[in-house]
């Protein structure tokens, strides 16, 4: 089967299942996509100018676009039950390295946002990218999950200031800076009352503390030269005095956010590990996501299809909009990644929605699947 040929049987066979087709462009500004996609999405895509000198890009997605379609023109649209098919342009180590990747998926938008209508919506969305993998005869998965509100839950009660409650749920997704915060984090952040003081002493030479007094002495005497402005400079001094984490209880706080990501496993253990981490830790306050996970499992557990289902407490997305539950299905060796997908409330808000909507959806990898399809053919599989 050729590629062209697979993107319009995946194609039918969603509008079969009553999602609306959207055809999109080639060719978008990339200003959205370095807004809403991250670091490595950023990385990968091709990027140009026209005429006028604004940035366009090939398209390195098609869930930003396709939402963006949605909020623009949802009048359009008799439900919120959309999908696509075509080629995605970026540098990969997939399909050895193509420009052109070619995907299929699906998008659900709605509005209730009621944890209940939430559970309900992942289960289907998991389900439906199970049914599109059997209707092109792909039938025994593996399959990884995880949630990214589970991690802002276990970070929401944690003993920290919030901002840096708020910085560390913001980077997860980029693994590297994310160490780096550890990294701070290990060593202490925040100025005490005696470090404060001598700080302003030796680079300001008063012993004042007063915040107006503060800021005639820096503009006096032109200190710092930086794109702050000069009350920008004191309050980010305070907000250091404020944020205070001593290396003893930072050393703890980075054990505990290590030991948390290492809880991944079968989806039929998680739970009791989850529950022994807590009561070892006393996080008495962590949310319980037993029904959330259980309801999951109970799908797994009636798909056939279904090999191994693992949970994992540091799975990341390199597209950085997820922002609830997000999976990835593979073939049951690990070669072939042939779909990943998840939840992205926040990003209809930021493309400028004004409801409050919700959305999950999920892509499949067409030159993986087709490759995995080829290999089985051949007896490989």
């Amino acid at each position: 089967m050729s590629i062209q040929e697979l993107n319009l049987q995946l194609k039918n066979y969603f509008e079969s299942k009553d999602f609306t087709y959207v055809d999109l462009p080639l060719v978008f500004d990339s200003d959205v996509f370095y807004e809403m996609s991250g670091e490595i999405l950023r990385k990968q895509m091709y990027s140009f100018y026209d005429n006028s000198g604004k940035e366009k890009c090939l398209r390195p997605d098609l869930t930003i676009p396709v939402c963006h379609n949605y909020i623009t023109n949802s009048q359009k649209f008799k439900s919120g039950k959309l999908c696509y098919s075509g080629p995605v342009f970026r540098s990969s180590t997939e399909s050895e390295g193509s420009v052109e990747l070619n995907q299929s998926g699906v998008e659900i938008i709605y509005e209730d946002n009621k944890n209940e209508s939430q559970l309900i919506n992942d289960i289907e969305i998991i389900q439906n990218a199970l049914e599109t993998l059997k209707n092109i005869g792909i039938e025994k998965i593996n399959l990884r999950l995880g949630n990214l509100k589970y991690f802002m839950n276990f970070i929401s009660v944690l003993n920290l200031p919030q901002r840096w409650k708020e910085r560390l749920s913001r980077h997860y997704f980029r693994k590297d800076y994310f160490e780096t915060l550890l990294a701070r984090l290990s060593r202490g952040v925040g100025y005490d009352s005696q470090q404060r003081d001598k700080i302003i002493k030796e680079i300001l030479g008063t012993e004042t503390t007063n915040s107006e007094h503060l800021k005639k002495i820096i503009e006096e005497k032109n200190i710092f030269k930086s794109s702050r402005t000069t009350s920008e400079i004191i309050d980010r001094f305070n907000q250091k005095a404020d944020m205070i984490i001593q290396k003893e209880d930072g050393l703890k706080i980075v054990e505990l956010i290590r030991e948390y990501q290492k809880i991944n496993g079968n989806i039929d253990d998680y739970n009791q590990n989850l529950n022994k981490f807590i009561m070892d830790y006393d996080l008495n306050d962590f949310e319980d996501n037993t029904e959330t996970l259980n309801k999951l499992n109970e799908l797994c557990s009636s798909s056939k299809g279904v090999n191994e289902v693992i949970f994992l407490n540091n799975f990341r997305n390199t597209i950085e909009f997820y922002d609830g539950l997000i999976f990835e299905i593979f073939d049951t060796s690990g070669t072939y990644r042939l779909i990943s997908g998840g939840r992205y409330d926040k990003l209809l808000k930021s493309l400028g929605s004004d409801e409050q909507l919700c959305a999950v959806g999920f892509a499949t990898y067409n030159n993986e699947i087709n490759k995995y399809l080829e290999s089985k053919s051949n007896g490989q599989n």
